[in-house]
């Protein structure tokens, strides 16, 4: 795993704890996939994911990008 993050998900108005996690892999083709959190909206935004990576300075990776998002557990 690259990267572990904690965010939040808007419902409603309620604010839903999300554990992010973000692998890089190598393989032949590029391609960046969504997991977790089955949303339509949530599975079309794999392109400005994308965007916003390089819109902020980064590179998009030439490799396998797996993108994790799950209910986040509470800390003990």
């Amino acid at each position: 795993m690259l990267a572990q993050l904690r965010t939040y998900s808007m419902a409603g108005i309620d604010a839903i704890p999300v554990e992010v996690e973000v692998d890089v892999s190598p393989t032949a083709l590029p391609k960046t996939v969504l997991v977790g959190l089955p949303e339509a909206a949530v599975k079309e935004s794999v392109h400005r994911i994308e965007r916003a990576i390089v819109n902020s300075g980064f590179f998009c990776p030439r490799d396998r990008v797996v993108i994790n998002l799950a209910p986040a557990r509470p800390r003990p």
